[in-house]
């Protein structure tokens, strides 16, 4: 037991004096460590005065302001503050300083939103002032003119008619883009969005005691001849009809809570919708003819004023036959296109 009893001892005796060696050991490194650092820190102040030579005035400004305010008292803080302030909005302005071919080059890449926000947050660019027409515009105008004037072709010269030239631009922009979808009307089991972040594809799905599901495209059409293609990818269930058409310009439909809505209000439980979509009339409609569409069960066409002489449901309408009708089988890979020309007034 003796025995042991030392062998122990002597053990732990050469795990004590092993313990103390790698103290030793990690406390040299330390040091050579902390020695680094300060010789990393004074080149890089000497590399930081070289290269910033105001770096060092900057960053004693904030002690020696507080010196003062404490030996002067608090205006002096304010003071300052009010000088960093000022310096702070002259840097931020630097943006009027360069050119107008630099600002349109800029201006090409913010988009029609972009620049919207420019001229709501710039007084610079916002503000009106009178062009060389003699016309009242403010530099945003001006400057989305210049951006629609370097990319635009002759078609879409020949859409983009009236209106201002932010609107112009982005309306330039949707063309440009696939056809969105940003109003879906109808049941949640009816109408959807294939994907989340994308609202140029919808679902529909044939549900229980479900009449009408629309999805309607913001955009607006107000000359010249345009062309739209949906393709269907997939098809489940029953359905008996689609309709693809245009419509004039509603807004916020979609948030009405409806159930079901047909924008031709063909049946006799949508003519109540017909007063409620005629408020949303301006100047531009016209008198006649707010919304016409295909259907693509026998291929006819049918068209709407929202008024109690429009033909429907209760008087047994099956739409109007046209030159060429043809119908057109729900099935997978179907494609529908549509040209609308408001010029020659024909879709």
């Amino acid at each position: 037991m003796d025995d042991f009893s030392r062998g122990l001892v002597r053990r732990i005796d050469a795990l004590e004096e092993a313990r103390s060696d790698l103290a030793s050991k990690v406390e040299a490194l330390q040091s050579d460590n902390e020695s680094l650092k300060r010789e990393t820190d004074r080149v890089a102040e000497r590399l930081k005065q070289k290269t910033d030579p105001d770096g060092l005035a900057r960053e004693n400004a904030t002690p020696r302001e507080e010196i003062a305010s404490l030996k002067y008292g608090e205006s002096y803080g304010e003071s300052m503050a009010e000088v960093s302030r000022k310096r702070l909005k002259t840097e931020h302005l630097a943006l009027t300083t360069l050119g107008n071919d630099a600002q349109v080059h800029i201006a090409s890449f913010l988009g029609a939103k972009g620049i919207a926000c420019l001229g709501q947050t710039c007084g610079h660019f916002g503000m009106g002032r009178v062009g060389t027409d003699g016309q009242m515009m403010s530099l945003v105008e001006d400057l989305a003119g210049q951006v629609i004037n370097d990319s635009v072709t002759d078609y879409e010269k020949s859409v983009l008619v009236g209106g201002r030239k932010v609107k112009k631009l982005r309306q330039l922009e949707l063309m440009r883009s696939p056809l969105y979808f940003e109003q879906l009307i109808g049941r949640a089991d009816g109408i959807r969005y294939t994907h989340p972040e994308d609202k140029s594809k919808i679902t529909l799905q044939s549900a229980q005691n479900l009449d009408y599901a629309t999805a309607i495209s913001n955009h607006e059409m107000r000359a010249g001849r345009h062309h739209v293609t949906f393709h269907m990818t997939e098809v489940e269930g029953r359905f008996n009809d689609i309709e693809c058409g245009v419509v004039r310009p509603i807004k916020d439909w979609d948030n009405k809570g409806l159930q079901d809505f047909d924008p031709m209000c063909f049946s006799m439980n949508q003519h109540k919708y017909r007063k409620l979509l005629l408020a949303d009339k301006t100047n531009e409609w016209g008198d006649d003819l707010h919304c016409c569409s295909y259907s693509s069960h026998k291929g006819r066409c049918f068209f709407s004023n929202w008024n109690d002489e429009d033909k429907g449901e209760d008087d047994n309408w099956a739409g109007d036959e046209w030159k060429g009708m043809e119908p057109a089988r729900l099935v997978v890979n179907l494609v529908l296109g549509l040209l609308l020309d408001l010029d020659a007034g024909t879709l």
